[in-house]
């Protein structure tokens, strides 16, 4: 006889993660967050700015461990202003939590605060608080942020590129132990700058960066299977239709997506519909492009089973 108590998930269990589904967010980013900046893969991090994927979903589970995130790095704050250091939470100019975007608008991403009075140094300190579990952690201590955590070492440089400040305090927590991490990591130019000119080749690329990986089957591609993108980039699905996948979408500065077709600015909304005119962007076919007219607004394909495929956009 089948156990009923674990047969099923208890009906107020499931009104818990559905409460946290309803509130959590599934879009897509008007630009490319900073936590994704330092992804060695440019083609994944292109794939998502384009929109070409469906977004993550976010369950309840995972919902709940975003806000325990939330908690504990809200909770490092106190801990600094505790022992006594002054902690700036909010932007003074907006009343807000710190936004902050380079790259010509689309780098960005929201800064935890700053803190000053540290014994280390008197200087006023960009400062970036994470939570971690066991194993990340302990890499985290083991290898130094530079190294343990690259994608929290962009953060902190892309915070004190913004700000104008030379030393960032990242302070971590392991949730499973409640240990501390401080390490103050020194502003790096050099790499700052590589980071911005990084953003701004993805964002002007009107093609897919190469593939980091060509076999999604080797030892090496391990990465790719929590790549949202991989359907598109090796499984030959095609894109989503939105004014992003758009052959005539101009992305401008400022985080500003312009459509060629009708010379506007788009809104996100209207971006995230896009229109009858759509034409995919070629390297978001999964086919070979073999002709095209500009006049008539259409592009022909060779699809991988040699069957022919015309990518046409409505007549006006």
């Amino acid at each position: 006889m089948v156990d009923i108590s674990q047969a099923m998930i208890p009906p107020t269990l499931l009104a818990i993660w559905t409460a946290y589904e309803k509130k959590s967010y599934m879009g897509d980013s008007r630009g490319i967050p900073m936590s994704q900046v330092a992804n060695e893969c440019e083609r994944a991090i292109w794939y998502k700015l384009h929109w070409a994927s469906q977004p993550e979903t976010i369950n309840g589970q995972k919902q709940r461990r975003f806000d325990t995130g939330n908690i504990e790095e809200e909770r490092l704050l106190d801990d600094l202003e505790a022992a006594g250091f002054e902690v700036e939470r909010l932007d003074p100019a907006t009343g807000q939590q710190f936004r902050v975007s380079l790259g010509d608008g689309w780098l960005r991403g929201k800064m935890d605060g700053k803190v000053q009075g540290l014994p280390e140094s008197k200087k006023v300190h960009v400062v970036e608080c994470k939570s971690h579990g066991e194993k990340s952690f302990k890499e985290l201590v083991k290898k130094k942020l530079e190294v343990g955590k690259p994608d929290h070492f962009a953060q902190c440089q892309a915070y004190m590129h913004s700000e104008g400040l030379d030393r960032c305090l990242y302070i971590a927590v392991n949730k499973n132990t409640d240990e501390l991490y401080v390490e103050r990591v020194r502003y790096d130019r050099t790499f700052c700058l590589r980071m911005e000119a990084k953003v701004e080749r993805i964002v002007r690329a009107n093609a897919a960066p190469p593939k980091l990986v060509e076999d999604p089957t080797s030892k090496a591609a391990y990465v790719c299977n929590w790549c949202d993108a991989r359907p598109q980039c090796h499984e030959g699905e095609f894109a989503r239709r939105n004014c992003r996948t758009c052959l005539s979408a101009s992305f401008e500065s400022g985080a500003v997506v312009k459509c060629l077709v009708f010379d506007k600015e788009l809104e996100y909304d209207e971006q995230q519909r896009g229109c009858n005119q759509h034409l995919y962007l070629p390297s978001l076919v999964p086919g070979e492009q073999t002709d095209a007219s500009e006049t008539e607004r259409w592009v022909k394909y060779r699809m991988p089973d040699g069957s022919e495929w015309i990518d046409k956009a409505e007549l006006q």
